[in-house]
C-alpha cells in the first residue's frame, strides 16, 4: 500500500485514497448505497442485530495475565500398541473430546536422563506444525502411578516395518511417494536444528483414511532419542542412541558430534530394505553382539543393492538404485546428500525409472 493509504480493518481491503469521513460502522471505500443497516452491523461485529441484542448484558469472566488454567483429562486405556526401551504406547479413549489418542507413557524404572529425554520429546513434538509429523496434544502425569505421559493423535494404518517383516518388496514409485513425505518432515525438523537419530522402517507410518482410500499421509514417528543441536544437554548421555541396524558411522561413537546427515544415512539403510524386500547389507551380523553392527557401519563396505535385485530389473534402473543408496550411505557425512531437499531431488530422478 502506498504512502498515505489506509486499509479497511474489517475487510482488510487496501485503499490508496481515503474518502470523506463515513458514518460510524461504514467502510469509507464502499458506497453508502451498497451497505444496508444489517450489512453494516454484521461486517463490523460479525453478529446480526437480532443475535447481538440477545447477548447484551453478559459480561463473562475476565482472565487477567498470569492466570493459570487447569484442566482434567481422563483417558481410558483400550490396548497396548507397542513398547520401546523407555516407554509404552497405548491406544486410549479421550472421554472429554470423544476421540481416540495414542498415549505414550514413561516407564517408571528408567534412569534420570531418560526422563529428561521424554520431557524434551513431548515439548519438541508439541511445537511441530507439519502434516508429516505427529502432533502432541497434551502432557501430564498419572495420579495412580505418578507416570509421565503425553497424548498424540491416533493413527490408522501400518508402519513401513510391516513390509520389511513380511518380505514384501516395494516398487520404486511407492517408495518414492513415501520417502518424499518423510524427507519433507526431515527438512522441517533439520531447519530447526533437530536430528531424529532413529530413522527406521517402524518409525515411518503410512496412514489410512476411513473416508478416502486414496489418501495416504506418511508420518515420521518417535523423537525419543532426537538431538537438538542448539541444546548441548540433549547429547550428553554418554550412550549410543538409535537402532544399531540403521545408525550412521559417526553415531556409533558415544558423545560424538552428529548432524542432520545422520538421518540421511539411516533413511538410505531403510531404502535398501524396502527395495530388496527386507534384505539388509549387514544382515549376517544380526545374531551377533550389536557392537559388531556398529563396527560394520564404520568400516565395512556394504554390498550394492543390485546384488539382491531380480535379474529382470533393467540395468540402467539397477545402476540408478545403487547410486542413490551409495550417495545416501557414504561412510563420511560429507560424501552423502547435503540435506533432505537434495535427497528428495535425487529421489525424483529415480522415480522416472518407474
Amino acid at each position: 500500500m502506498g504512502t498515505g493509504g489506509v486499509a479497511c480493518v474489517a475487510c482488510l481491503t487496501a485503499v490508496t485514497q481515503p474518502r470523506a469521513a463515513a458514518p460510524p460502522g461504514l467502510h469509507p471505500h464502499v458506497s453508502n448505497q451498497d451497505q444496508s443497516a444489517s450489512t453494516r452491523s454484521s461486517i463490523t461485529t460479525g453478529i446480526t442485530p437480532a443475535s447481538q441484542s440477545q447477548y447484551e448484558g453478559y459480561q463473562g469472566t475476565e482472565l487477567p495475565p498470569g492466570t493459570v488454567v487447569s484442566c482434567s483429562s481422563q483417558f481410558e486405556i483400550v490396548q497396548r500398541l507397542g513398547e520401546g526401551g523407555m516407554s509404552k504406547v497405548y491406544k486410549a479413549f479421550d472421554r472429554l473430546m470423544n476421540r481416540y489418542v495414542a498415549l505414550k507413557v514413561m516407564k517408571n524404572d528408567v534412569p534420570d536422563w531418560a526422563h529428561r529425554h521424554f520431557r524434551r520429546e513431548a515439548r519438541m513434538c508439541a511445537s511441530f506444525m507439519h502434516n508429516n509429523l505427529v502432533h502432541v496434544m497434551q502432557v501430564g502425569t498419572t495420579e495412580e502411578y505418578d507416570l509421565l505421559w503425553f497424548a498424540m493423535e491416533y493413527l490408522r494404518g501400518k508402519d513401513v516395518g510391516w513390509f520389511v517383516d513380511s518380505g514384501t518388496s516395494m516398487g520404486i514409485p511407492v517408495i518414492c511417494e513415501i520417502f518424499s513425505q518423510v524427507l519433507d518432515a526431515l527438512r522441517y525438523v533439520h531447519l530447526r536444528r533437530i536430528v531424529h537419530c532413529d530413522i527406521k522402517p517402524s518409525n515411518i507410518f503410512v496412514t489410512r483414511d476411513s473416508h478416502d482410500p486414496l489418501l495416504r499421509v506418511v508420518k515420521l514417528l518417535d523423537f525419543g532419542v532426537a538431538r537438538d543441536l542448539s541444546d548441548l544437554s540433549s547429547h550428553s548421555t554418554g550412550h549410543v542412541m538409535g537402532d544399531p541396524r540403521y545408525i550412521a558411522p559417526e553415531q556409533t561413537i558415544p558423545g560424538n558430534y552428529i548432524d542432520h546427515r545422520a538421518d540421511i544415512y539411516a533413511l538410505g539403510m531403510t531404502f535398501f530394505e524396502l527395495v530388496t524386500g527386507g534384505r539388509h547389507p549387514f544382515e549376517d551380523l544380526f545374531d551377533e553382539h550389536p557392537r559388531q553392527l556398529l563396527v560394520a557401519h564404520r568400516e565395512r563396505e556394504p554390498l550394492p543393492v543390485s546384488h539382491f535385485l531380480s535379474e529382470s530389473v533393467p540395468a540402467a534402473k539397477a545402476r540408478a538404485i545403487d547410486a542413490f543408496f551409495e550417495k545416501s550411505c557414504g561412510k563420511q557425512a560429507h560424501h552423502r546428500f547435503a540435506d533432505a531437499a537434495q535427497m528428495k531431488e535425487a529421489l525424483s530422478e529415480l522415480a522416472k525409472f518407474g
